[in-house]
């Protein structure tokens, strides 16, 4: 296949799609965002449209054209990289049957449970995630099986999310096997549909997608179903959006790269051999035929969110950063309470008392920091310190706590010169991203703080 002379790379992510128009030269020409439409969104429940998605996707699109000074008909292909496990069920036609489920739908627990049970103790052989839980595709199918009469119909196609909006242009249902091995359906040992999970699920194998390798192109057979779009572009299909960041910053060549968003993530290249490699990890493949691993605690940036929110309501982010940097000036780190940012839903995640708002605008900054270095040590990278860290995501702007996190972290840390849509149109193109490196800034650990800090982490990891 030649290169597309210009590329579209989309993040279908939870909160917005994104977009971004690149050159061959993986040069960003334009971008643009706008909101994901949830057509339920509670404690349990978690749906979409099917129509409003792909309208979503379309005005997306145009309006990254439109920055870039490009006509949508000069696109050449478009990268599509997503979040997880998201899914719905379509007729031969691409029209949906079913909502779009998203990964945080859980309303299947009771089928969380059963999975466990008849897929046993081997599950994490099979799949990224380990154990099953309800936000899992395969306990989800099985719902719908229980609540859903007639589900599956004879003629019907599980689609994830990318593959549906490929489906609308053209290509027909398609899954990526890194994005397959997230769901339970596909098993990674077996390098293809998992036989007895569909099974548990009720769903025969021709409902499910086709599989193609991570980064892998598909030219369009038809045409776009609508829209601006041109016939016979050339779809990528570049995993889950971790993936296409940690590619976009060159994972591979060493280090591990955190997420700082809603959720906080730890991701690095595994090598050649596959996992599972640790109890609570996820793992599945990276582009080019190696693998992955990943580790995740939901309380990410949304805690940090929640304690501004607290301290300064309604005060721009900049602000907390200021409150925080009086404790750090003043090296009064020893004062401060301790936060845990797992402990959020429970309501008390502060040890000691919150009496100073710098000690304690300080403390959350520190906590997720310790919560991050937790992370690594218990499921990367055991008690090897990491190379280097490269941050990525919304905390990755804040300065004062890359600093901090380099001397928590005790390695280099540098915020990151990719992410997942520059990933993802290096999938598209076929060439690797821009080389790895820190860029202009580096933090480095900072030896007149280590002490402190170590003796903090250490009160935080007993503290009940």
């Amino acid at each position: 296949m030649t290169r597309p002379r210009a590329l579209l790379a989309v993040d279908c992510g939870s909160s917005s799609f994104k977009a971004a128009v690149f050159s061959p030269a993986l040069e960003r020409l334009g971008e643009a965002s706008t909101p994901v439409p949830y057509r339920r969104r509670d404690d349990v429940g978690v749906e979409m449209a099917a129509e409003e998605l792909w309208q979503a996707f379309l005005t997306v699109a145009s309006a990254a054209c439109r920055s870039a000074g490009v006509l949508p008909g000069d696109l050449g292909g478009i990268a599509f990289d997503s979040q997880a496990q998201t899914f719905a069920l379509c007729d031969p036609g691409a029209r949906a049957l079913t909502p779009f489920y998203s990964w945080m739908d859980r309303r299947a627990e009771a089928e969380a449970v059963q999975a466990l049970a008849a897929l046993g103790p081997a599950f994490h052989a099979h799949c990224s995630f380990a154990p099953p839980i309800p936000q899992l595709q395969i306990c989800k199918m099985r719902w719908l099986r229980r609540h859903r009469p007639g589900v599956p119909a004879p003629d019907a196609t599980l689609v994830f999310l990318p593959g549906f909006l490929a489906w609308r242009l053209g290509v027909a249902s398609t899954v990526d096997r890194n994005l397959a091995a997230m769901g339970g359906a596909y098993s990674l040992a077996q390098g293809g549909w998992w036989p007895e999970a569909l099974a548990f699920a009720g769903f025969p194998p021709a409902c499910m997608p086709r599989l193609v390798d991570t980064g892998a192109s598909v030219v369009a057979a038809g045409k776009p179903s609508s829209g601006p779009l041109p016939a016979g572009l050339r779809v990528t299909f570049a995993g889950n959006d971790q993936t296409a960041g940690a590619f976009g910053n060159g994972c591979e060549q060493g280090g591990v790269v955190v997420t700082l968003g809603t959720a906080l993530v730890v991701y690095r290249h595994a090598g050649d051999r596959p996992g599972p490699y640790h109890p609570g990890g996820c793992w599945g493949p990276y582009p080019g035929g190696s693998f992955y691993e990943l580790a995740t605690i939901d309380e990410g940036c949304n805690a940090l969110d929640w304690a501004r929110e607290r301290l300064l309501p309604s005060r721009p982010p900049a602000e907390f950063d200021d409150l925080a940097r009086e404790t750090v000036a003043a090296r009064a780190e020893m004062a401060a309470p301790r936060f845990h940012p797992e402990r959020l839903a429970g309501g008390t995640p502060w040890a000691g008392p919150v009496n100073d708002p710098s000690a304690a605008a300080y403390a959350v900054l520190e906590g997720i920091g310790f919560a991050l270095r937790r992370l690594l040590e218990t499921h990367l990278c055991g008690t090897e310190p990491a190379r280097y860290v490269t941050v990525i995501g919304g905390g990755s702007r804040s300065g004062l706590w890359l600093k901090l996190l380099a001397t928590v972290l005790q390695a280099p840390v540098c915020r990151g010169r990719g992410d997942a849509l520059l990933g993802a149109a290096a999938m598209g193109f076929g060439v690797p991203p821009p080389a790895p490196g820190p860029g202009a800034l580096v933090w480095e650990p900072d030896p007149s703080r280590e002490q402190t800090l170590g003796g903090r982490y250490r009160q935080w990891s007993l503290d009940p």
